[in-house]
């Protein structure tokens, strides 16, 4: 009797038109891809991963995907749906099996190149199922067929996660934006489609953190701003983040950060501040960091000078250097939890504030932030400077304002481009700041949302604006793909953006980038 079973739903031969640059598919059931020929990119919106013949990719349902050429050749793409049981009873009157997907892989798992058998069994599955019948045989010859099939795909040496695990992402976003309900180890499980023991052991391999620990370590992290950004109780603090009372937060409070609330809610404003992010903030307040990163130096040429003479610390992780520098507060996004052992070596050094990065608007988070270094006097005074920016600015585009033309920011990677939301790459200045209207499509799928898209090239034209700010990140910025911005500029004006410019847009960039994106839109003017 088997303990599981792999069950055929629906299969076959996806294929490209001449025409056709990519397909969108979402998964409805444990899905496997395999290209029999040429060889395609699967994307998520977030990360890319190539396939070729002779390797299949896991994906899981609730995935939605785009597979785009990768080549000349035109792809020829298997798509296999099935279904996985585990056998739930068996005695002399009953067999009885339930669905159980606990034991596939995470989305995202590739195998390594199988053996040319795996090719002749897909393909004679696909051609069994092409020509149906009614004969017992051919039933029993499929199923066996496709038995041995995901033996040979579940158990052959594998490639897993490949940096590339939308099922511990939507685990890691939940507790990110449900921290303050409980949340238990079998529900994160639950979610992420995996056995509890499972799960545990594909979350504290990718991040590092056992996930009470990283739940913990947020609703810690949300504490410390409202202790010095409000006059909240402890108690009240504890019911915001999630915790029963005050009395346990200030355990585990004391626990993580080595002081309680009250010591940490006490301590003078800090005047030594290494920055990992937020650097921008931080000079608009009139704070020069006393450390910084060289992701954030490459990343803040509009900074460049002011910046000048900040230590640059390897990596976030040169313990000795950063020591030495003695810094009274750490600041760092809440990304560098995703990279095991990064936070725990920064708080051995200083206590460290992990904010979001790029989730409040420019504005709010400049607020935020001299709250919680005891600036918003400095905050304030930015605030009414950069609006005076801004009724400058808007005065010499008036024109172009009152006659309702249209703005977008984009983004022009080797795998397709991203709409930015307005959180990012400059894009507040334009719909809030200026208050310059995006395309229709730009404000549906994007603004309304509060997420940045991602697509293909070939989805471009039902985005494109009258005014396209493009920043090409692209890993080879050669003339190979021009094609791209000829189209755009066919449709309305392009002005290209530094990356290293644009990539943040927090404090005195955002002054900056506004200056920019005006001069920009001027010169387009007198075209």
């Amino acid at each position: 009797m088997e303990a599981t079973l792999h069950v055929w739903k629906e299969g076959g031969i996806m294929q490209w038109e001449s025409t056709q640059p990519s397909i969108e598919i979402t998964c409805f059931a444990p899905t496997i891809l395999t290209p029999m020929t040429g060889r395609i990119r699967v994307n998520d919106g977030k990360k890319t991963l190539q396939l070729e013949s002779m390797r299949m990719l896991f994906l899981r349902p609730g995935d939605s995907v785009t597979l785009v050429r990768d080549g000349a050749e035109l792809p020829a793409v298997c798509r296999i749906c099935f279904e996985s049981y585990r056998l739930a009873q068996h005695d002399d009157d009953t067999i009885m099996y339930r669905n159980d997907r606990s034991g596939l892989p995470a989305s995202g798992w590739i195998t390594n190149k199988l053996p040319y058998r795996a090719t002749v069994l897909v393909n004679e599955l696909v051609r069994l199922q092409a020509n149906p019948s009614g004969h017992t045989a051919k039933a029993e010859r499929h199923h066996h067929l496709f038995k041995e099939l995901m033996q040979l795909v579940l158990h052959y040496e594998t490639t897993p996660e490949l940096d590339w695990e939308p099922s511990i992402h939507r685990a890691i976003t939940y507790i990110d934006e449900n921290y303050r309900s409980p949340i238990t180890r079998s529900e994160l499980a639950r979610l992420a489609g995996f056995h509890t023991s499972y799960f545990s052991t594909m979350f504290a391999k990718k991040l590092g953190w056992g996930y009470s620990e990283y739940l913990n370590r947020v609703r810690i992290d949300r504490a410390k701003e409202h202790l010095l950004a409000s006059t909240m109780t402890i108690n009240e603090i504890a019911l915001e983040v999630g915790y029963s009372n005050g009395e346990y937060l200030s355990r585990k409070f004391k626990q993580l950060t080595g002081m309680s609330p009250g010591e940490f809610r006490s301590r003078p404003a800090p005047k030594k501040i290494a920055a990992f992010q937020f650097a921008g903030a931080l000079l608009a307040l009139g704070v020069t960091p006393v450390a910084t990163d060289a992701e954030l130096v490459r990343g803040s040429l509009l900074l460049q000078e002011e910046l000048r003479d900040v230590p640059i610390i390897k990596g976030a992780y040169d313990d000795e250097q950063l020591g030495k520098l003695k810094p009274d507060l750490i600041l760092a996004p809440t990304y560098f939890y995703h990279t095991p052992g990064r936070m725990k070596q920064l708080e051995k050094i200083a206590p460290v504030l992990a904010l979001e990065w790029a989730k409040l608007d420019p504005l709010a988070e400049m607020q935020l932030i001299g709250k919680l270094i005891g600036r918003e006097s400095e905050a304030q005074r930015w605030l009414t400077k950069y609006q005076a920016q801004v009724d400058e600015a808007r005065q010499s585009l008036r024109a172009l304002i009152d006659r309702g033309e249209t703005a977008a920011v984009y983004e022009w990677r080797s795998d397709g481009i991203f709409i930015w939301d307005k959180t990012a790459r400059g894009a507040f200045n334009l719909y809030e700041a200026l208050g310059i209207r995006p395309p229709e499509t730009v404000r549906r799928d994007v603004l309304v949302r509060g997420k940045h898209l991602w697509i293909t090239e070939d989805r471009l034209p039902d985005y494109m604006a009258d005014h396209m700010f493009v920043i090409d990140a692209r890993d080879d910025q050669s003339d190979e793909g021009e094609h791209v911005l000829a189209s755009m500029h066919g449709k309305g004006r392009v002005y290209r953006l530094s990356l290293n410019e644009f990539w943040s847009s927090g404090g005195m960039a955002l002054e900056r980038q506004l200056r920019i994106q005006t001069n920009c839109l001027i010169a387009g003017e007198s075209e």
